[in-house]
């Protein structure tokens, strides 16, 4: 028999999901005759596999051990990855809460792995959250803590991730339901006189990695909706504040190319050699939550220096 107690980050789900996740080779069907057979109990209680587990609840499973582990994933997954991340990348925190975490991104990080191995946010939130002794190696074989909305690599900000199965599914309700609000700071060529929400339809061109962009809909297109606002001019640049209400990749660079101001140092839609920038001035500014709960992620040193150059009164701005 085995006697597992239900972590934090495995709580707050059905029990029958939560043994798929620990015994991700057992049938289901096998699960359920378990349970009906009072195998496998809660709390000591004949279960049906439809109640939620609470951190600190006790699961008995009376499996042999060898059927334990031949049900279940049976090896701790190499860490080595996640360990060189948190002790290589330098990933400041914004906020931290018991389900969810939010980073400022780097420029140059990547958010989740890709083909090239680079280290990523999505690893540092490992290395992180194993040094912290919130998840263990063993628990990462049932659930993986990960990042809820990407940002570009060479984007900086704010950043959200999970800790937790909670977490996970509140901020992927949160996205879903475009109920928090995402404001990005941007410099782009041009005196931008666009205010307020505009549309349009996105094809992405995955040979070239680019989405275009069309004020009509075509097949293959998706309606993206995106806010803007002037901050402040310079010489022929402005400082914008722009709000996404959707979420297609590279949309703020996309749709702010398409409508004539590319952001300055974005090599892929026009803005290459602008300014001097090394990279797209584009920073994840500011997430809003709730009412009660508002992030602000500090301008990088980077874009600060080339906003310092080009435009007056910017100090008030990013207070």
């Amino acid at each position: 028999m085995k006697k597992i107690t239900v972590t934090k980050d495995m709580a707050s789900q059905r029990l029958d999901k939560y043994l798929q996740r620990l015994l991700p080779s057992c049938p289901k069907s096998l699960i359920y005759k378990q349970l009906r057979k009072k195998n496998i109990t809660l709390n000591g209680f004949k279960v049906t596999g439809t109640e939620t587990v609470k951190e600190g609840d006790e699961v008995d499973v009376f499996f042999s051990d060898e059927t334990f582990e031949k049900f279940s994933a049976g090896e701790k997954t190499d860490t080595s990855r996640y360990s060189k991340a948190f002790k290589t990348l330098h990933i400041d925190v914004v906020s931290e809460s018991d389900d969810y975490l939010i980073f400022n991104k780097p420029a140059g990080v990547l958010s989740q792995s890709d083909k090239s191995g680079d280290l990523s946010v999505n690893d540092y939130l490992t290395g992180y959250l194993l040094d912290k002794r919130f998840i263990t190696a063993e628990s990462l074989s049932s659930f993986r803590p990960s990042v809820c909305n990407r940002l570009d690599r060479n984007t900086s900000g704010l950043i959200m991730c999970s800790k937790t199965l909670k977490g996970s599914r509140e901020l992927s309700e949160k996205l879903r339901n475009k109920d928090m609000e995402k404001y990005y700071l941007a410099v782009v060529r041009g005196k931008c006189g666009v205010s307020g929400i505009k549309t349009a339809y996105a094809r992405k061109d995955t040979a070239e990695n680019v989405q275009m962009l069309s004020e009509t809909c075509s097949e293959g297109a998706d309606l993206i909706k995106t806010g803007f606002e002037p901050l402040l001019y310079g010489n022929d640049m402005t400082l914008l504040k722009v709000r996404l209400y959707s979420g297609k990749s590279h949309q703020i660079r996309a749709h702010l190319a398409h409508l004539g101001y590319p952001i300055a140092g974005d090599p892929k839609y026009g803005g290459r050699n602008l300014l001097g920038a090394k990279r797209q001035m584009l920073h994840s500014w500011i997430t809003v939550l709730s009412v009660e709960e508002s992030f602000k992620a500090p301008v990088p040193a980077d874009m600060l220096a080339v906003i310092k150059n080009e435009f007056k009164g910017y100090e008030d701005i990013l207070r």
